[in-house]
């Protein structure tokens, strides 16, 4: 009896065994079935997806049709919807399913809880497509129509002037990138203000053009210091001058060459070295001279000296210098004296005191030597009736010689000192004259030189050398 006992609960006890054993081999197919799958009353964005792999719940959830619109907002609070169908490439939630699927432990198979998620895909766009698409439609379409210039560059009396407006404007590429982004994160609501898409830094192609011709300004300046030298001392170009020299248009602003950069106007350079030659040349200018009585008269006119003579030259070069790389040069600017002694006058920009006063209406001459009369003289000058006037000016004496023959169209004459001083004009004796001065040259004057008496002629020639300043008034 008691053995019939023991195998009722030996078999009672295998047969519990291998319930607990099914049991646990059960729960453990189940487990390791929901570890792949969703446990129940998973739910994600309206699917149920209990017992389903992330593979099939992404498969569902993309069945779905996407609502892809995405409104946004301008500054005036406007709002603008943009279908995204037209550059979205692809809707994928795996990676989002796949943390729910991680985040859901197994063991929530046996719970009767429901469990509700929202998730956000994936989403890949078309960059070139989406800025495509935005250039059509407002507000992007109408930047450029609307677009109110926030640079301006002048050219001033001290160079050229930038000035930046400030207005904050939507900067198209900026709102791009940050529409991407959203577009990307599924948004549905994008404020162009509040993503700071308006910048004071949003420029327009015509304002960047001036702003990187501005820069080239700068640059160009910077980096080309040039100096122009004379026998006096240096003209130095100021920061803004090189500035002068580039080519602009009516308005004032620099043109550009070929490849987009600044460059030199050679013809204003010409015009620059040729206005320097005008103001610093004085042979040929106009003197005031203080004649020996104290008038200050205006001669016109002569040879006396300097002359500026490698304009071209110097034109040439810095046009050079100006169009090619950075730089720190000198421009020397050379000069012809006349005479060679006429540079110790104030590089030929003065008279020195001493020097041959001819007086015309007087019909007197004068020389003083270092401010002192040294040699005076009545003279008769040209014959005025016959239009052969001495030439007013300033010159020097070229040369001096004595017996000299005189020749010219209807004349030819020997003199004993002859003492040129421009174009066949000189000092000399004339010795066949019995008076000098007065009102002789008026109807019985000479050729156009200079008449003395023998005696006046013949100290002054002792007198005078080579290059002796000459004023004929």
């Amino acid at each position: 009896m008691i053995k019939k006992i023991m195998k009722i609960l030996l078999r009672g006890a295998a047969f519990a065994v291998s319930l607990l054993l099914l049991g646990g081999l059960g729960y453990y197919l189940l487990l390791q079935h929901y570890s792949n799958t969703f446990p129940y009353g998973t739910w994600i964005n309206g699917v149920y997806c209990t017992g389903l792999s992330v593979e099939d719940v992404n498969l569902l959830l993309c069945r779905q049709e996407y609502d892809a619109v995405i409104m946004i907002v301008d500054e005036n609070g406007t709002e603008y919807a943009l279908d995204c169908h037209d550059f979205v490439t692809d809707i994928d939630y795996t990676e989002a399913i796949e943390e729910i699927r991680v985040q859901t432990a197994p063991e929530q198979a046996f719970s009767k809880e429901e469990k509700e998620y929202e998730i956000k895909p994936k989403i890949t766009v078309d960059e070139e497509g989406l800025t495509a698409y935005l250039a059509g439609v407002s507000p992007f379409a109408e930047l450029e129509e609307n677009y109110e210039s926030k640079v301006s560059l002048e050219y001033t009396d001290t160079g050229y002037v930038l000035t930046l407006s400030g207005k904050e404007t939507l900067d198209f590429e900026l709102a791009c990138e940050r529409i991407l982004e959203a577009v990307e994160t599924a948004q549905t609501l994008f404020d162009l203000v509040e993503t700071g898409c308006y910048s004071s830094e949003s420029y327009n192609f015509s304002d960047r053009l001036l702003l990187n011709t501005y820069q080239q300004i700068e640059e160009y300046t910077e980096n080309h210091r040039i100096v122009i030298s004379a026998d006096e001392g240096d003209y130095s170009l100021t920061e803004l001058e090189p500035q002068d020299f580039l080519a602009k248009d009516e308005a004032g602003l620099p043109l550009l060459n070929e490849t987009g950069s600044v460059y030199c106007d050679a013809e204003k350079v010409e015009d620059y070295f040729a206005e320097i030659a005008s103001e610093t040349s004085t042979r040929n200018d106009s003197w005031l001279f203080t004649t020996h009585d104290g008038e200050e008269v205006e001669v016109r006119k002569g040879t006396y000296g300097r002359v500026m003579t490698n304009a071209a030259a110097c034109a040439e070069q810095l046009t050079e210098l100006l169009d090619g790389p950075a730089c720190d040069e000198t421009v020397a600017l050379e000069y012809t004296y006349y005479p060679e002694s006429a540079i110790e006058n104030d590089y030929g920009r003065a008279i020195s005191g001493t020097y041959i006063e001819v007086d015309i209406s007087g019909q007197h001459c004068y020389m003083y030597e270092d401010g002192e009369l040294i040699w005076e003289s009545d003279c008769v000058t040209g014959d005025a009736a016959k239009g052969r006037d001495t030439p007013t000016g300033v010159y020097y004496i070229e040369y001096k010689q004595k017996n000299r023959t005189l020749r010219g169209e209807d004349y030819e004459t020997f003199v004993y000192y002859w003492m040129h001083f421009y174009n066949g004009c000189g000092f000399h004796d004339a010795y066949w004259r019995s008076s000098f001065g007065g009102e002789i040259y008026l109807t019985n004057g000479s050729h156009g030189c200079v008449n003395l008496p023998s005696a006046s002629a013949k100290e002054l020639y002792s007198l005078v050398s080579s290059g002796m300043t000459v004023i004929v008034y």
